[in-house]
Order: structure tokens, then sequence, then C-alpha cells
């Protein structure tokens, strides 16, 4: 039978109003609550002025530094903040690649960027930014990071600057889906494929279930071959009581009844 993956996206590292209070008692508890409050009050003041001011904090002491996100810090774009990254970490879920969803394990995402191991740790500096329209999945320094539709905040590297890194893509990405990263139809979402892919499963033929293979139901629609991979643009769209299945470029997709989210392929192939 089918599975469906819809809500690990929930699981894998999401956090709602209360995980974001449980993490700010963490800090406060820990010393860091009123480098929180100074940052939020200074960075208000700025903007009131005509030039942006730099608001530069610590956030330090969390029991597990690898879980600290930048969500707290949402809307201060352009402010700094700091973290210590325990040696002996333990990677946490991350969403982009140089700029991530301010949801994802900040201290991962640096060891994706170069800046920090999971073995020595240290400490790194990011920058909080506004949200994206989509954020690219990719591997580099044995990470590998998920991609995501619109999301509302972002953050980045000093360090290591959007575009500075390069970032791989692997044969897991012709087993990715979109299901449960961004249900909002309309909403866009990059996916890469690594040339030499392998099919996966897909279920419809434009729309597709949401569960389906990306990279696979792309081949279907004639915009990448299993050999050569590439960068597809899928569109979220709203569940359809019935999927029809079809043949078309070396690929079968299955019928399929109802299901609560799908995806198509625009014809603009962009994000914006």
């Amino acid at each position: 039978m089918k599975r469906s993956s819809i809500g690990l996206r929930r699981a894998g590292g999401r956090v709602g109003a209360a995980g974001v209070a449980a993490l700010c008692l963490t800090l406060v508890a820990c010393g860091g609550g009123s480098k929180d409050t100074t940052a939020t009050t200074t960075a208000a003041k700025s903007s009131t002025t005509t030039a942006p001011t730099s608001v530069s904090t610590t956030v330090a002491g969390a029991p597990d530094a690898w879980q600290v996100h930048a969500e707290p810090f949402r809307g201060q774009n352009g402010t700094t903040h700091d973290v210590t990254c325990t040696p002996g970490g333990t990677a946490r879920s991350v969403w982009g690649t140089g700029t991530y969803t301010d949801d994802s394990s900040v201290c991962t995402a640096a060891v994706q960027s170069g800046l920090v191991t999971f073995a020595q740790g240290g400490t790194v500096t990011f920058e909080i930014a506004a949200g994206r329209g989509s954020y690219d999945g990719g591997t580099a320094n044995g990470v590998t990071s998920q991609p995501y539709g619109s999301f509302a905040g972002s953050f980045t590297f000093p360090k290591a600057p959007p575009g500075s890194v390069e970032f791989a893509v692997g044969p897991d990405s012709w087993s990715r889906s979109v299901a449960g990263q961004n249900d909002q139809p309309g909403s866009k979402v990059a996916v890469a494929c690594a040339p030499g892919g392998t099919a996966g499963s897909v279920w419809g033929s434009g729309p597709y279930t949401a569960d389906s293979s990306v990279c696979t139901a792309a081949v279907q629609a004639g915009l990448i071959t299993l050999a050569d991979g590439g960068k597809v643009i899928v569109e979220m769209a709203a569940g359809q009581d019935s999927y029809k299945g079809s043949t078309a470029n070396g690929i079968t997709s299955k019928d399929y009844g109802s299901f609560n989210a799908s995806f198509t392929f625009p014809t603009d192939q962009t994000t914006s």
C-alpha cells in the first residue's frame, strides 16, 4: 500500500508557539533571557533611525546547543547573534542551503556551511534575514538539508554568505516529495535532482499527489531526464478526489483516490 509521508515536516523540526516558548524559557534559565530582551529593545529603537544598526547578542547555556534555532529573533533583520555549538554534536533538521529557514538547527547549518564540525563544535555568528519564497536543499560537509517552500523567516552566516559554499544533491533526491512541507496552494518549491537518478513512485499525471517523487514526475512531464537530472520548480495545489495515472517519457504513474495535497509543474519555472 502507498504510505504517505505527510506530517514528517512537523515532526522533523517545525516549531510552534509552544516550542518557541520552551526555548525562550530555557534561555532565560541559563542567563540568555536578558540578552534576548536587549536585542529586541535595541532593534526596535534602530527602526526609528535613518540607518540600520546591527545588534549582536549571544545565545548561550542551552542544554543542547544543537537544538538552538533563530525563530525567536524573527523580524530583527540584519541583527547578528552568536551560539556556541558544543563538541560531540548531533545533527538536527535543516531546511535551505546558505539561506536557511529560521527554525533550522543553527549549529547543524553551520556544519553544512563549513564553519564548525560535529566533533569539535565552536562559536558561530548568524544573521537574521527576511523570509523567502522557497529554499533549496542540498549536501555539503556531510550534512544534507531539505528543500522547503515559502517561510516567514531566515538566517544566514556572515562568514559563509549565500553562494560561497558548493552544495551537491545525491541519489536520495529521487525519493524526495513535497508532502507536508508547504501545503498552501500556489506556493512554489525548488527541487534539485541528481544525475543518474532511479525512478521513484508517482501517482497522478499533473496534478500529482504531494507524496509522489518530484524528480520522477518531472521526467514524466518532460522537464528533465533520469540521466542528466536538473532543477525543477513545483507549485502546490489543492488536493483532488482522484488521480489518473499515465505513461510518458518512460515513466508510468499510478491511479489513486482522494489525497489532501497535490503539486503541478508551472509553465514558468521560476520561484518569483
